[in-house]
């Protein structure tokens, strides 16, 4: 899948094939269709917001809206190591 990658904190992120995520137990994977490029996003990318030190590497977003199991849905704060 395509992506924009974090590499490391501070950095511009980069569009490229990244890893496709599998399926976890008790977790949904979502084919997602629009991610917020908010402030927080923005921030914890550029390594300048106090929860950046707590982010995975590659993780910048904590939110967005996509399609899991046929339904619409909305995601937020999702789990290691595609997000928190």
């Amino acid at each position: 899948m395509k992506a924009a990658i974090v590499t490391e904190k501070g950095t511009t992120p980069i569009y490229s094939t990244f890893e496709e995520p599998k399926s976890k137990e008790k977790n949904v994977l979502v084919n997602v269709k629009a991610s917020a490029l908010s402030n927080l996003t923005k921030m914890r990318a550029l390594g300048n917001h106090y929860s950046a030190d707590h982010v995975y590497p590659n993780v910048a977003g904590t939110d967005g809206v996509g399609e899991a199991d046929g339904k619409r849905v909305y995601f937020l704060a999702t789990n290691a190591p595609l997000g928190l």
